[in-house]
């Protein structure tokens, strides 16, 4: 009869110790949709090199949020105030970021006092990081892999010119997605209309690149007037890196 007591429990007990809330899960439910914790891995263990997140990326917030409060007290003070009533006076990315991304959704009243003590203490003590640590090196393996090319492009120009437009990082949907440069594949469908053989395509490229000239733009007064002029990459690049680029925009796009 004991016995029996024994094993009915034993599921029950299993039970509650996984339905227990962590950290973990309770960023994972409200906040990892849009704060990624590794740049570049997708949700299920993926790696997706020109991932485009809609939010800041949860390491660089915490750093800033860190280097802003100072004491954790202060930091945990800002986080539930800000979670429940988001100001855009009280962001730490200013005007631009809010304008291209918006004003996060307020959690009021989606989190208990218990889960936001735990969300804070996940992200104080940064235990994503320890989390994440498989992801990471999956991460490097497959960075070994990848075209240096695309290299250059991730580093150089994905901020501004995203290559799947409306696509978040977990390979959902959204709708309203809103880059502060022109989507690289019309871009580069544009030009190559424009310069018709890829000779001239890869020369308007690395003048274009190093000399950005708003009467060049393929994209009219209206677009920079918006958008402003994209910044020189002059001594940021070499000619050969630039030809490099040149080439696989003209080939992968």
């Amino acid at each position: 009869m004991k016995l029996k007591k024994i094993l009915f429990l034993i599921p029950i007990t299993t039970i509650i110790l996984f339905s227990q809330p962590t950290g973990e899960k309770v960023f994972n439910k409200n906040c990892a949709d849009c704060h990624a914790t590794v740049l570049g891995v997708t949700h299920d263990g993926g790696y997706e090199n020109t991932l485009l997140t809609p939010a800041p990326y949860i390491t660089d917030l915490v750093k800033k949020l860190k280097e802003k409060t100072l004491t954790k007290e202060k930091f945990t003070e800002f986080i539930k105030e800000y979670i429940e009533n988001p100001d855009k006076r009280k962001s730490l990315y200013g005007k631009r970021a809010i304008k291209e991304f918006g004003l996060m959704p307020s959690l009021k009243g989606a989190l208990n006092e218990e889960e936001k003590s735990l969300l804070l203490d996940y992200l104080y003590n940064e235990k994503y990081i320890k989390k994440e640590s498989k992801k990471i090196k999956k991460v490097r393996k497959l960075e070994k892999k990848i075209d240096p090319r695309e290299k250059l492009f991730t580093k150089n120009c994905a901020d501004c010119h995203a290559t799947v437009l409306g696509v978040t990082h977990d390979g959902g949907y959204e709708n309203t997605l809103l880059t502060p440069a022109p989507y690289i594949t019309d871009l580069v469908k544009k030009l190559k209309e424009k310069t018709l053989t890829k000779e001239k395509f890869t020369e308007f490229i690395k003048e274009y690149i190093e000399n950005p000239d708003k009467r060049k733009s393929l994209y009219g007064k209206r677009a920079i007037k918006e958008f402003g002029l994209m910044p020189s990459l002059k001594g940021i690049l070499t000619s050969d890196e630039i030809t490099q680029l040149a080439n696989y925009l003209y080939e992968k796009q």
